[in-house]
């Protein structure tokens, strides 16, 4: 039987690849070749860019910092706290970055570069291998250019790394089901790679890929082939890999278990995680929120509708079926969970079912204009006039800021909302006034020009039976409009990063000096790694950092009000750096006679104990 399925599966993957390679305007190596060039000049053109951010992003660079100063890696540090709450495989790729490459903004975002450029080049084999030349480049262009994949590797966090080790372990297990790859190697290095995605995603990286096999062996109805997948030796495969992480990891931190496994798995996902930092995003703005993170190509929408199989069919599908039902239960699968998870659901916890979604975007385009679908062009014209719209609405900021004088940074120029308003990332757009377009111009020009010329050039191609032309023209035009959104990110950063607060006063910093955070870390977390020093933390024993606070051996850096007040009224200079929501409760603690302003920045401020004369200090 296996050799039949072998043998069927080499002719339909010859008359695919035939078809897809007659059919399609680029060959093979072209399509790549293209694809290589875009990914890499999109994510590590920007890698270096801007600041990191407060917040995960620096917080989680720490992190990678104390990993290498500590040579501890197996215990996971911030601030010189045991953090206890993340799988460690990110924080080991960004610090053996740093310890290449040195410490720094490139370097911190380097390893999610190289997995988004992985990601694309295997989605692109994905497709092309099952569907044809063709689908692997719109699939490879759509991981590349969508804006979701874009916006969510400006920080350190690892989504696109488990999408990457997702996307290996369906490609191995496809290869090796249909017959392609041999049994041995496909499931052997299936195992190994769940094995990674475990230390990089936790118990989603073993439970998502598993239940999604267990559902296509189901649907498939093929429970007589078990045999095939050496499901004993895989296992031990996973628990080598998986295992000695967590071992090691429980001998050395008592209460390993429960921070990691209950409280930051199960009673996050719950909602009843201590402490309750976080909430869910409604469940229809979350849904609905991925037309944003596949813009441009969710306009071809209607084209995956097609891309589903019937289920009377299941049975008997042939192996370009079964790669369409892999895609399918794989998007499905996830998209539900977090649809009836009630506790932690951000916008980005869908990114592993991503690969997914844009492959069926990149096949269900692909097949319609093999087919001649007028729907195409017409979805094109929408996309255009999409475009214009966008375009006009940018001119009209751009014109009514143009006499705006430009004073400070542009926080100045935002309006601000309640913390609670900030649950989605994007509400930070919400932010943005007439008047804070004055400090945008460039990034904001060069968008408005993207959406007006680029999307129309696209339209304009497909009109005329430019298929691939109007898809590679749309992904240049997503590429430039990236490039746009990280110059307009490094405008933000006085307002998103301490970078900039930091650049003022770090000239007078000293050794001897003692400094000191209000508040919780992650909320100036940038201080720590710009000034490469722990932070004592004033009033901030909560959140992230609180349980591997009550170890003994912690260090002593959670002050109460009389503590940092005795330090402040020492003789020992103290800088004490403060977020703009804290600077009341701040204002409200201090002594006004005994505290100095030296700088602001974004809102956020830093204040000294004793007087300091510099140029830094009038600015």
């Amino acid at each position: 039987m296996l050799r039949q399925v072998e043998n069927n599966f080499s002719e339909e993957k010859s008359s695919l690849e035939d078809a897809g390679s007659g059919s399609s305007e680029l060959s093979r190596a072209s399509a790549v070749i293209l694809l290589i060039v875009l990914s890499a000049a999109i994510y590590l053109g920007n890698a270096g860019f801007p600041a990191l951010l407060d917040d995960a992003d620096a917080s989680h660079a720490m992190v990678s910092r104390e990993m290498l100063q500590r040579h501890d890696w197996v215990i996971l540090y911030m601030n010189g706290i045991r953090y206890l709450m993340k799988a460690p495989l990110h924080y080991w790729a960004v610090a053996m970055s740093y310890a290449a490459l040195g410490q720094h903004e490139f370097s911190t975002r380097l390893p999610v570069a190289l997995a988004m450029i992985g990601l694309v080049l295997l989605v692109n084999e994905f497709a092309r291998r099952f569907f044809g030349v063709r689908a692997g480049l719109y699939s490879g262009l759509a991981v590349c250019t969508s804006a979701g994949f874009f916006l969510f590797t400006r920080i350190m966090i690892p989504e696109a790394i488990y999408a990457l080790e997702f996307m290996s372990i369906f490609y191995l297990f496809l290869r090796g089901w249909t017959g392609s790859l041999n049994p041995r190697v496909a499931y052997w290095g299936a195992a190994a790679i769940t094995g990674l995605a475990m230390l990089t995603r936790g118990l989603i990286g073993v439970i998502f890929p598993v239940a999604i096999l267990f559902l296509f062996i189901a649907a498939t109805r093929s429970w007589e082939r078990w045999r095939e997948l050496h499901l004993f030796s895989s296992v031990a495969i996973f628990v080598l890999v998986a295992a000695p992480w967590h071992v090691f990891a429980s001998l050395r931190a008592n209460s390993f278990f429960w921070s990691y496994f209950i409280n930051e798995h199960l009673k996050r996902a719950i909602g009843t995680r201590y402490p309750p930092d976080y909430e869910a995003v409604p469940l229809w703005l979350w849904l609905g929120a991925h037309l944003i993170w596949f813009f441009p190509w969710s306009i071809f929408l209607p084209g995956v509708l097609r891309c589903i199989p019937r289920p009377r069919t299941w049975k008997n599908l042939s192996a370009e079926g079964q790669a369409r039902l892999l895609l399918v239960l794989w998007a499905g699968f996830i998209l539900l969970f977090f649809s009836l998870t009630i506790g932690s659901r951000m916008e980005y916890y869908s990114f592993g079912a991503w690969p997914a979604l844009a492959m069926l975007l990149g096949i269900g385009l692909a097949r319609a204009e093999e087919q001649g679908k007028r729907w195409v062009v017409r979805m094109q014209a929408a996309l255009a006039a999409v475009g214009a719209a966008l375009a006009a609405v940018l001119i009209a900021m751009l014109w009514i800021s143009a006499k705006v004088p430009v004073n400070g940074d542009i926080s100045s120029l935002l309006k601000e909302h309640e913390n609670d308003f900030y649950r989605v990332s994007m509400a930070h757009i919400l932010d943005l006034t007439p008047q804070a377009f004055a400090l945008l111009r460039l990034p904001s020009a060069l968008a408005a020009a993207a959406f007006l010329f680029g999307l129309a050039a696209a339209w304009w191609l497909r009109r005329k039976g430019r298929a691939e032309g109007a898809a590679i023209c749309l992904a240049i035009t997503m590429a430039v409009f990236f490039f746009a959104s990280n110059i307009a990110l490094g405008v933000f950063g006085p307002y998103l990063s301490s970078r900039p607060l930091i650049t003022k006063v770090l000239p007078q910093i000293t050794p001897a000096d003692t400094l000191a955070l209000y508040g919780e870390f992650d909320a100036m977390s940038g201080v720590a790694f710009y000034t490469n020093r722990q932070l004592l933390l004033w009033n901030g024993r909560y959140n992230n950092l609180e349980a591997g606070s009550r170890y003994a051996d912690a260090p002593h850096i959670f002050l109460t009000d009389p503590e940092f007040l005795a330090l402040w009224a020492g003789p020992k200079r103290v800088f004490l750096f403060v977020p703009s929501e804290q600077r009341a409760a701040a204002a409200q603690r201090l002594s006004a006679a005994g505290s100095y302003l030296l700088a602001e920045s974004g809102g956020k401020a830093v204040y000294a104990n004793h007087p300091v004369t510099s140029v830094a200090a009038s600015q």
